[in-house]
């Protein structure tokens, strides 16, 4: 319950076996039971909860599973008093019954789908039914049975009626009659991911009409969901959700104004109380685009722009005010987080013991359900799941923006990069893409974010290096080129990727799509992660031993766990070098046999730290330094120098561009025609000064501008990452040109010699964290090593499940 105790209830003795009941082993509850009645009444409710996996824990085989169940229900069922039953709140068969050969058994009456008939009727207190995977049941039947089993009085019917259905991946074709059965009408939370047919049956049942009114929890992933049945999922939910999952659907950037503005009603919670800390919002009204959406900018302080207030880390303190007049009484005002409650989770586990309990939790009573926070949605969507779907960086970036800032917890796995809809350079193919997010962590901030604590993200976010996808290149080639040359004209056209201090209030981050290999940059982009992790935390253990006061301010926990998904091996699978433009496959398995196998040429050397500040051979970029731009009269300032290197000084006899659209203005802006709200305006979006300078990334931006395809609606303000790369604050630019200057105009290859230098990034990881945990247990300071929960998965490769051992 989220409301306080009753008084009873707070001066009440706590009974003693309620106590150690959490602490008693499944195959004792049994004798526990026969003690008394007292033991009885603590002990039976936890022994009968979710007879399934109990039965599995006190001995039975997974081969009995199916037989085990059949007598259960047609026979020793009916030999259970009725109130013993009624102590069954849940049926998880999510792990039962699956390793049965004979799933359907011959007499029909006698199976799973034909015990669903029994269960309304057996067990009036069921709550939760877990049917994942079981592509053979049948729900359909339980509705049926709960009609045709009336209750034996109008007080206990809700208790026929389940809080949490869970069936995904079953291949029941459910239709409109099932959603607007009275068997689903109390349900909390409803997963109908992967099964066959549409959701129309589904909109349809709940359009216009009361039908499941108390969902809180929907997964309708892998459905096909286009951008126009989700516009009328979210118009008839709106604000009753707080978790979706959405994932592996169809649905693209145009859903995103539509689901903004239709589940996420929660008042802003983006205030300038901590201006000094996060910065805060400046929102010119009425003044935005159809593309970008409200032209929103960040204004800084002295220290909100490096993250480095004295006070970043203290959580908010309540907020009080003395007003006498008040709309809203204030204890039901909505205010973000402080930062350092526990989070609300939403899978089915948790929820699970939640609405039914489990061996350690008792059920909540039934009149206290529907005040369970699970119960209770006054914001709209605070978790949400968009992995798999086809909505570009834009629109992620487009949807944070937008929303009161009331998401907790975000996923999404690889967004489409999109450059604006521009063609790319001629030297790649026309199927060329790009994944990922750069120049988008500032919406990850709490000026933007101010409630998001879990987030599931593309790598790039922090590492700065998107994923490519072309036809005609090894999975090794394709690695190198966007950690090379790609990742060039990332790092100079948005310099700043996520890092802790953005965001303490986010205590989990998973890094997604992370490649297994590395040229050199991928590798110290994480290890530099896990370095200003373990600052972090250090400054934030600091913060909170800093004062000696009881009444010293409470601080966040800052970030406690990183998980990194990494994609399979190419080095273990020949269809990672199979590509015989850029490298011989078998050249490399007919090596010399007293050198041995080795994808490295110092693998059988003694290994030392890798050095994190090493940079691998870069290809020729776009344009040569001292190679003349069109546009531009010849001389030593060019605009395509190495970002890494220092800039040279701009030279006063500097001559302005002779390209539209600095020939035909001799400022730094042009009008451009923009619309939003049905409005169409002109707005000054800035061009640059119109002569090189010491910013590449302006330059380039500059010379891009030559293209008028570059010079469109899409345009948006300046956010820190282009402020990092030398645009003025306040101004608007052309998105498209600036994405431009990230793809190199040539296509270069790697050689042999450049794959075998991609090391181990795990291995590389493994070392660093082996080095600085040393120092850290020898107390030596300073150190590196992040105390938090690092998490690796490795996805197995193809080479791994062709191998015979697998099948062994």
């Amino acid at each position: 319950m989220t409301g306080l105790p009753s008084y009873e209830d707070a001066t009440s003795r706590l009974d003693w076996l309620e106590l150690v009941a959490p602490y008693v082993q499944v195959r004792d509850l049994g004798r526990l039971c026969s003690v008394n009645r007292r033991f009885y009444r603590v002990f039976a409710p936890r022994l009968w909860n979710d007879p399934l996996p109990t039965v599995r824990t006190l001995g039975l085989q997974q081969s009995n599973d199916l037989d085990w169940y059949l007598h259960f229900i047609f026979k020793r069922a009916t030999w259970v008093r009725p109130s013993t039953l009624a102590l069954v709140t849940t049926l998880d068969f999510r792990d039962f019954a699956k390793e049965n050969t004979v799933f359907w058994s011959d007499d029909h009456q006698r199976s799973i789908p034909g015990s669903f008939k029994r269960l309304p009727a057996l067990f009036p207190k069921l709550r939760c039914v877990l049917l994942d995977g079981h592509t053979e049941a049948d729900p359909i039947a339980l509705a049926v049975a709960h009609a045709a089993t009336p209750p034996s009085d109008a007080s206990s019917a809700r208790h026929h009626r389940p809080l949490m259905l869970s069936i995904p991946q079953t291949e029941a074709l459910l239709p409109t009659t099932f959603f607007t059965s009275d068997y689903v009408r109390d349900l909390v939370y409803l997963d109908v991911s992967r099964l066959p047919g549409s959701l129309q049956s589904l909109v349809a049942a709940v359009h216009g009409t009361n039908h499941l009114p108390h969902l809180k929890i929907l997964r309708i992933s892998g459905r096909e969901l286009n951008d126009a049945t989700a516009e009328t999922l979210f118009s008839v939910f709106r604000g009753k959700l707080w978790s979706i999952d959405l994932s592996d659907n169809l649905l693209t950037d145009a859903i995103v104004p539509t689901f903004a503005s239709q589940c996420f009603l929660s008042p802003p919670l983006r205030g300038a109380g901590s201006f000094y800390e996060e910065g805060r919002l400046l929102r010119p009204d009425n003044f935005g685009g159809t593309w970008y959406g409200p032209f929103q900018v960040i204004e800084e302080s002295r220290w909100s722009a490096d993250f480095s207030h004295p006070e970043r880390y203290f959580a908010d303190t309540p907020a009080y005010s003395a007003e006498l007049s008040r709309a809203v009484p204030q204890e039901h005002e909505v205010v973000r987080a402080d930062g350092r409650g526990s989070l609300k989770r939403d899978t089915v586990d948790q929820i699970k013991i939640m609405i039914a309990g489990d061996k350690d939790h008792a059920p909540p009573s039934a009149d206290d359900v529907p005040h369970l926070d699970v119960c209770c949605s006054p914001v709209g969507i605070t978790h949400l799941d968009l992995t798999g779907n086809r909505i570009s960086a834009v629109g992620l970036e487009r949807l944070v923006r937008t929303t009161p800032g009331q998401l907790e917890q975000l996923s999404y796995d690889e967004p489409v990069f999109k450059q604006a809809g521009t063609p790319l350079p001629p030297a790649w193919h026309r199927e060329t893409s790009l994944h990922g997010m750069v120049g988008s962590a500032h919406v990850f901030r709490p000026v933007f974010s101010s409630n998001l604590r879990v987030l599931r993200i593309h790598h790039s976010l922090v590492t700065g290096i998107l994923t490519l996808e072309t036809p005609g290149l090894s999975t090794m080639a394709r690695l190198w080129i966007a950690e090379t040359a790609i990742r060039d004209g990332c790092d100079m056209a948005y310099p700043e990727t996520f890092e802790p201090d953005m965001n303490p209030r986010i205590t989990s981050l998973t890094l997604m799509k992370v490649p297994r290999r590395s040229a050199g940059p991928l590798t110290a982009k994480l290890i530099r992660f896990l370095r200003m992790a373990a600052a972090q935390e250090q400054a934030i253990n600091g913060a909170g031993m800093g004062s000696t006061s009881r009444r010293s301010p409470v601080v966040l926990r800052g970030l406690r766990h990183l998980r990194l998904e990494f994609e399979a091996d190419p080095i273990e699978d020949p269809a990672g070098w199979s590509n015989a433009d850029d490298l011989d496959a078998e050249d490399l398995l007919n090596m010399d046999d007293g050198e041995g196998f080795s994808f490295f040429q110092d693998e059988n050397k003694p290994r030392s730290q890798p050095n994190s500040d090493v940079k691998p051979d870069l290809p020729p970029r776009r344009a040569a330094a001292g190679a003349p731009v069109p546009g531009l009269v010849p001389g030593p300032e060019t605009l395509g120098h190495d970002p890494h290197r220092p800039a040279d000084p701009v030279s006063p006899a500097s001559v302005r561009l002779r390209h539209a659209p600095f020939t035909e203005t001799s400022g730094e802006h042009v009008d451009q025609v923009v619309e939003w709200n049905g409005v169409t305006s002109k707005v000054k979006v800035w061009i640059g000064p119109g002569v090189p300078g010491p910013h590449p990334a302006v330059n380039a931006y500059m010379q891009a501008l030559s293209n008028p395809a570059f010079r469109d609606h899409r345009v948006g303000p300046a956010m820190p990452a282009h402020q990092k790369a030398g645009v003025p604050m306040g101004q608007l630019l052309f998105y498209a040109a600036w994405d431009s200057m990230i793809m190199p105009t040539q296509l270069m290859k790697p050689g042999r010699a450049d794959l075998h230098k991609m090391g181990d990034v795990i291995e590389a990881l493994r070392a660093f964290r082996t080095a600085e945990r040393a120092k850290f247990e020898a107390k030596q300071t300073p150190h590196d090593f992040w105390e938090g929960k690092l998490e690796v998965v490795s996805q197995q490769s193809m080479a791994h499940y062709r191998s015979s051992q697998y099948w062994r």
